[in-house]
């Protein structure tokens, strides 16, 4: 299990990284396109140039990015899979920034005890369930297929909840007035069933990733469970450890 702490502030290359990261998922920076130049980068954002440097390796590290010394840096996302970096909560939210989730609402459910088991909440609790597919741009190919439980205390907040890019959880957190507190992580392998098999348009027993993701409040309570299926040739996950 990973378990991530929220920070008030996002560290200033982490910005610059999700701005730019935005930019090419928007299409500003096509295939091939030439990014400005670190200098440009640095007067644009008002950073320095170990800022900027920084920023532009988290994108590298995503595979959005290509850097040659003398050629600059390229926009290069052929074959890119969905990566999610995790130093923080800032960066575990940020890889929503990069992709596309549609989801339907399929309404009120109770917990049963199988279920609550895996997913570390009470049995007999009650959440609103929806389930969507996160593509890497609108219309494109699946890369997961998600299902989301919102406490029932938050139901009413649920028809302002829209699809794109920012995560359901950070959405929650605006409309409802609650902070961050902690995100409990779990990845597993597992065989892709027929739901996932179909979902995800690959075989049935194809391997996958399985996250289970529990978000909770600054009180503890658990607001949000999402868990997601990715199938494994879409997917890679990457931390970042700083020593010292």
């Amino acid at each position: 299990m990973v378990t991530a702490k929220a920070r008030t502030n996002e560290p200033r290359y982490a910005q610059v990284a999700a701005d730019l990261r935005a930019a090419i998922a928007a299409g500003d920076f096509g295939e091939g396109a030439q990014l400005p130049t670190e200098s440009t980068l640095c007067d644009r954002y008002g950073v320095s140039r170990f800022t900027v440097r920084e920023a532009l390796r988290r994108l590298q590290s995503e595979g959005l990015i290509r850097r040659r010394r003398g050629s600059g840096t390229v926009v290069d996302t052929i074959g890119q899979v969905l990566r999610q970096p995790l130093s923080d909560v800032a960066e575990l939210l940020q890889y929503a920034a990069g992709s596309v989730f549609n989801f339907d609402v399929l309404g009120p459910m109770v917990m049963g005890e199988a279920q609550a088991a895996l997913l570390g909440a009470a049995p007999g609790s009650r959440w609103a369930h929806l389930s969507g597919i996160r593509t890497l741009s609108p219309g494109g190919p699946p890369v997961a297929v998600t299902d989301v439980y919102i406490n029932a205390d938050l139901a009413g907040h649920i028809p302002a909840l829209q699809p794109g890019s920012q995560t359901l959880f950070e959405q929650l957190s605006a409309s409802a007035g609650f902070q961050i507190g902690r995100i409990d992580q779990d990845i597993r392998a597992i065989a892709a069933g027929s739901r996932e098999a179909a979902a995800l348009a690959i075989s049935r027993r194809a391997p996958v990733l399985q996250i289970v993701r529990v978000y909770r409040d600054a009180s503890g309570r658990i607001v949000e469970i999402s868990v997601s299926a990715h199938a494994g040739d879409r997917f890679a996950y990457s931390m970042h450890i700083d020593h010292g």
